[in-house]
């Protein structure tokens, strides 16, 4: 298989590699998700790392700070890769290069591209979920679906990877002043009136790629963030993260869209007076962020001469992808069910015919 990736650039980030406790080794430790541990091959130890029960508490950093600091330690050297068909950009170990891409599977080679720097996390929601149950999640999957060929459920994953995705989390103190129109009429018309409303945001999130690699990303992103513990270069041995190509200020103007979105709402809520929002500005106080990483899966998997993408969720295992279905078997079964309804129809016409479907049907012929 030819390799599909071109590296970008080296980040050096730091002199410390993830190292095994046991014997030092740093060659081909990592991490564990069915047993949140960090395995080394060598001494055979498993470390135990801090899990999201454990209650680790994850520090917020202060947005306008961010913007003067760039921060890239990562906690180990990296090397960003890019693939020349999905145009997905991922940071890896420097002695890790995969012969996939983990977005779409793609072998093809990418153009060099500049490298910038990139912000390391200070969050992360680690793997819970194993390949091995991935796997097992992906034939379920296929068994629950109606109308699927039976040779698919011998289908087997291609090009399985776990990826962390980027995302950011923001609070902030909101105070909004704002004009709104009356629910109830007076004689001179719709009453206005001006109000202050005050209220704290907890955790604004905002998806931090601009990679559409499935329609079902929306449904699948919808991760625990509570669970996140603070980042540790451990939690990402052996595992690519993808680089985040929403900017922290660009993260910060999708933010405050949603933040609108809710504080509107909030405001028309808990007022029966307020039948519309005219007009609203909201001042922002104290602003908030942590740079998150959050597990997904992505693979493929070959049925006939069609290949199809597979994403698995790798904190909760929910899952959405294509399936093999035949058309055949689907018009079969709407057929039946048609007949079926017919058949009930006039069965009840003649068996019953002072009932009142009997009479519907002849006033209506």
């Amino acid at each position: 298989m030819s390799q599909n990736f071109r590296v970008i650039d080296g980040v050096s980030v730091t002199s410390t590699d993830v190292r095994c406790p046991g014997c030092g080794a740093t060659i081909g430790v990592k991490f564990n998700p069915a047993t949140a541990t960090l395995e080394c091959p060598f001494c055979g130890l498993s470390s135990k790392l801090p899990a999201p029960e454990d209650g680790a508490v994850v520090e917020e950093l202060d947005f306008n700070s961010a913007l003067q600091r760039a921060s890239v330690n990562w906690g180990r050297l990296k090397k960003l890769i890019e693939c020349s068909n999905c145009g997905g950009q991922s940071l890896y170990d420097a002695d890790k290069i995969t012969g996939a891409c983990p977005f779409c599977g793609s072998t093809s080679v990418a153009p060099a591209a500049e490298y910038e720097q990139i912000m390391a996390p200070n969050a992360v929601i680690p793997f819970s979920i194993s390949k091995e149950k991935a796997q097992q999640i992906f034939v379920d999957y296929l068994k629950r679906s109606q109308c699927v060929y039976k040779k698919a459920y011998d289908c087997k994953l291609e090009n399985l990877t776990g990826i962390y995705l980027p995302f950011w989390t923001y609070d902030a103190y909101t105070v909004t002043t704002y004009i709104a129109s009356s629910s109830s009429k007076s004689p001179e018309g719709v009453h206005f009136y001006k109000g202050v409303w005050n209220q704290y945001i907890d955790d604004i999130i905002v998806d931090a790629s601009k990679k559409f690699r499935s329609p079902y990303m929306p449904q699948l992103q919808k991760y625990n963030f509570e669970e996140a513990v603070p980042y540790s270069p451990e939690y990402l041995a052996g595992i690519p993260a993808e680089r985040y190509t929403v900017g922290l200020n660009e993260g910060w103007g999708k933010a405050v869209s949603k933040i609108d979105k809710e504080l509107r709402k909030a405001i028309e809520s808990k007022n029966e007076e307020i039948f519309r929002i005219s007009r609203m500005t909201t001042k922002f106080y104290n602003v908030k962020f942590r740079c998150l990483l959050a597990p997904m899966y992505f693979a493929t998997y070959t049925f006939g001469k069609k290949t199809y993408q597979v994403v698995i969720n790798g904190q909760t295992g929910k899952t959405l992808f294509p399936v093999p279905r035949y058309l055949t078997k689907m018009i079969l079964l709407a057929a039946i069910g048609g007949i079926l309804v017919l058949a009930i129809y006039f069965g009840l016409m003649y068996l019953l015919p002072d009932s009142p479907i009997f009479w519907i049907y002849r006033i209506l012929n």
